[in-house]
Parts: C-alpha cells; structure tokens; sequence
C-alpha cells in the first residue's frame, strides 16, 4: 500500500506503481467516491464518458453576428463619416 499526502490546494500525486497498473494518463478523468469513509478513485476511460450533442445549440445566437450585407452596410457608413472628416 503507498502513502501519499495532501498539498496545498488539495492536490494529490498519484504512486507511478498505480498509476501504470490502471493505466491512466495526463488529463485522464477520475471518479471521486466515498464508501464506508474510504475514498475511491475510478479511472473513466473514454469509451465509459458520455458524448454530449451540441445540437441543442443550434441557433442560440441567430441575429447576434452580422450577415454579409451589414457588414457591407456598416463599411459604407464608416466610409461615410470618414468623408465628413
């Protein structure tokens, strides 16, 4: 069994041993559970991680951007006040 100790900011440093026997690497997602007092870490390997559509997104910014022709429209006013200069 190893020992490892709490840092500053709650961080913890993972036994090398451990880490290659679940075979988890660098940005890996961990699931924190506490059973009976104990802490438990189970690695979420990709295929175990849901994919989220972003197809409820659609449209949510509709009218925010400008269309080609207010662009044009904007870079004749612009044009405009220039001249007055």
């Amino acid at each position: 069994m190893e020992t490892v100790r709490m840092r500053e900011r709650r961080q913890l440093t993972l036994p090398a041993e451990v880490v290659e026997q679940v075979q988890i690497k660098t940005n890996d997602a961990l699931q924190v559970s506490v059973v009976n007092g104990v802490i438990q870490l189970t690695p979420i390997h990709s295929a175990m991680v849901r994919k989220v559509s972003l197809r409820p997104l659609l449209g949510v910014a509709k009218g925010v951007y400008q269309t080609g022709e207010q662009v044009k429209l904007g870079q004749y006013i612009e044009n405009l006040r220039n001249e007055w200069e």
